[in-house]
């Protein structure tokens, strides 16, 4: 049987802004929005029956903001595992510990995605100042894990000549 990939925004809570986010760029004031867990529930079970409907398997791509600053995270996450599903987290690299890697495994987590918009400079004029620092030492700390790592660019005027550089120091 074939996945039918669903990519979760469970929370707008982060704890960047960055230049290119689309969630803070029409008004910068706003409140993050988040799912209560009751609506996360029902999202997921309707997920569930639309696979079963189309005899597919479910897989989850979750994403926020920064999913694990979601309160229900790791409801969520039990949520999975209590069902089989696999997934992926596209987060940020602030709130990985070898703990938390550790957890999320054995939640059923197959990979976390992290981004690098550029090299030091570029990059942290995105996001913030130490975030291509701590993207790179966690991308070892996901692995440790046993999760794969996935580094994703946004690629943009202010990069394109970095990408080579991106792909080796990923690579590395």
């Amino acid at each position: 049987m074939e996945y039918f990939s669903f990519q979760w925004h469970i929370t707008d809570e982060c704890d960047q802004r960055c230049k290119h986010c689309y969630i803070f760029s029409e008004n910068n004031c706003k409140a993050p929005d988040a799912m209560n867990w009751a609506q996360m529930q029902k999202t997921f079970y309707n997920c569930l029956d639309f696979c079963e409907v189309y005899g597919r398997l479910p897989y989850f791509y979750i994403t926020g903001g920064d999913p694990i600053l979601h309160p229900d995270f790791w409801s969520l996450c039990g949520l999975m595992k209590e069902h089989s599903i696999p997934f992926t987290i596209l987060g940020n690299p602030f709130h990985l510990t070898d703990e938390v890697c550790r957890r999320l495994k054995g939640f059923g987590c197959e990979k976390y995605q992290l981004s690098l918009d550029g090299m030091r400079e570029t990059h942290d004029w995105f996001r913030k100042p130490g975030s291509f620092d701590c993207t790179l030492e966690k991308i070892a700390v996901i692995k440790k894990a046993g999760i794969r790592a996935a580094v994703m660019t946004t690629v943009s005027g202010a990069n394109i000549e970095e990408v080579p550089e991106i792909i080796d120091a990923a690579a590395d």
